[in-house]
């Protein structure tokens, strides 16, 4: 009796503890509790089993095994894996521009859910409208230059006229006199931005950047070629449409940019990522989780955390000049890149990771700086989805941030095991 006691005590203590090592030999116990053995082993695996569900979901595993048909006991986790699945597709379809996705489940988190779909809708219809509108107008202002131009001394725009040779002014307007009174030599650029356009014909359009003193303007210019009292000359109608570009910028910027690190956002990002594979690009994707932000924010505040993101975004910038990084929202960031593979990528993160941890900011700080990430380097003959994509590169960032903490709970002070909780 004693050695039958023993024996499912430790089957019990191993189930606990040492779940891989578990056992229980049914025909060592007494006749009489074989029955009782087989019950406490179902019952024992059915527990093992939900405890396995249950930890995959909380670090958000969707796709691993599910217990078997007859585990009642995990029967609530299973509902809320299927719940979760059917969340996960209905958010990818949102970050694709589908807004007609509901949540009828899920209690309050459902409202809250369904009311930031309808005001993500609202508001890039409200960016569209206001896009076509100024893009409307800018069109209607540069179709009527030539109209315009009639009106010399009565609209809002440059004209000069001079002599074709010598480019001395022959006539200009109020707002072009102006401009020559700031800036001397402003005519004389103009012309030459003009004349390096090779095959500009006389009266069409051309867009130009000018920058003076540091300051870039956008102008709108008409050349005509004409006789002016007796000689050759040429007219310039410039239309100054700075203010018009950068309102559209702003626009674009609200649209496609995160408004805390002025990285590109996630719409932008998935918009990035879906024509690099339809261009069957070769690239490699990088998905960077920050390390223990939710520790800096509750401990040092929100705005201590707000910098460990900015920081995070400039290092991460710093991977190569033609790198696409986006923000993807809290504590994840997704970088993209051509002409990198997956072994120089890697070296070219663990550098990245290093000089974050050294970052001058942390100087006098409490805290530490760390980032996880996992690579996944995209072919020309790639048949992957971009859903597979992001999922194979957040398991490897998974698996990265669980060596982090390992290294950070094995980290030695002289003889002394130091265990950092922070990391």
């Amino acid at each position: 009796m004693e050695s039958a006691n023993t024996a499912l005590f430790n089957y019990l203590r191993d189930a606990i503890y040492d779940p891989t090592n578990a056992s229980l030999v049914i025909e060592e116990l007494p006749e009489w509790l074989h029955e009782f053995g087989n019950g406490l082993k179902f019952y024992t695996e059915c527990v093992m089993e939900t405890t396995t569900l249950a930890t995959a979901l909380s670090r958000g595993e969707l796709d691993g095994a599910l217990p078997t048909r007859g585990n009642e006991i995990a029967a609530p986790l299973k509902s809320l894996h299927a719940s979760l699945k059917h969340l996960t597709w209905q958010a990818q379809r949102i970050a694709q521009g589908d807004y007609n996705q509901r949540v009828a489940f899920m209690g309050e988190f459902a409202d809250a859910f369904n009311l930031m779909v309808v005001q993500l809708a609202e508001r890039e219809k409200n960016l569209e409208e206001k896009i076509i509108q100024i893009e409307t107008k800018t069109s209607a202002l540069e179709q009527g230059n030539l109209l315009l131009t009639t009106l010399v001394h009565y609209i809002p725009q440059q004209i000069f006229v001079v002599e074709k040779e010598s480019h001395n002014i022959l006539l200009s307007n109020d707002i072009a006199s102006s401009e020559i009174s700031t800036n001397p030599d402003y005519l004389e650029d103009i012309i030459r931005l003009v004349s390096e356009h090779e095959g500009f014909e006389s009266a069409r359009e051309l867009d130009i950047t000018y920058e003076h003193n540091e300051i870039k303007r956008y102008f709108i210019i008409n050349r005509f070629s004409i006789e002016w009292q007796n000689a050759d000359a040429e007219a310039y109608a410039i239309n100054d449409v700075s203010e018009t570009r950068r309102e559209i910028a702003d626009l674009e910027t609200h649209a496609y940019r995160d408004a805390l690190t002025g990285l590109y956002n996630r719409a932008f990002g998935m918009m990035t990522l879906d024509l690099w594979m339809h261009e069957r690009r070769k690239f490699v994707l990088v998905f960077v989780d920050l390390d223990k932000l939710k520790y800096v924010n509750d401990v040092f505040g929100h705005s201590e955390g707000d910098v460990y993101i900015i920081r995070s975004g400039d290092h991460i910038k710093s991977f190569c000049p033609d790198a696409v990084v986006c923000r993807l929202g809290g504590d994840e960031f997704m970088m993209l890149a051509t002409g990198f593979g997956f072994d120089d990528t890697y070296t070219k993160m663990n550098e990245i990771s290093n000089n974050l941890r050294n970052d001058d900011y942390l100087k006098d700080k409490e805290y530490t700086y760390n980032m996880s990430f996992g690579i996944v380097a995209v072919g020309e003959d790639n048949r992957m989805s971009a859903g597979d994509i992001l999922g194979a590169a957040d398991s490897r960032m998974y698996e990265d941030k669980q060596r982090n903490k390992l290294k950070q709970k094995q980290l030695k002070v002289g003889d002394t095991q130091y265990v950092d909780d922070r990391i």
